[in-house]
């Protein structure tokens, strides 16, 4: 099941080499793993191709001030999700920073 227009992919990730950047506020944990997924996927394709590309990826995924109870489940769940990768990451604030090789 597609959860995106594949064009709003595609747009976010031509953004990665200019804005290394990837604001996931506003998604669904299920949306943010999906474009967590492809920008993984992109980003090593492109290191592949260009040793240049920023090997460095900021995840913001906020500090979940507005979630129910004022858990950051959003922040929660991609940690969880970045453990699940052989990337290393540091957490932020409101984010993580992950590390390609």
């Amino acid at each position: 099941m597609q959860i995106f227009d594949g064009s709003v992919v595609r747009d976010r990730l031509r953004d990665l080499k200019q804005n290394p950047i990837l604001d996931l506020h506003g998604y669904t944990l299920n949306q943010s793993k999906y474009f967590m997924r492809e920008a993984v996927k992109h980003i090593n394709y492109m290191i592949a191709q260009d040793p240049e590309f920023p090997k460095v990826l900021t995840v913001i995924t906020g500090k979940g001030l507005h979630s129910a109870g004022g858990t950051p489940r959003l922040k929660h769940g991609i940690r969880a999700f970045l453990n699940t990768l052989t990337l290393s990451f540091t957490e932020e604030a409101d984010g993580y920073k992950v590390r390609f090789k």
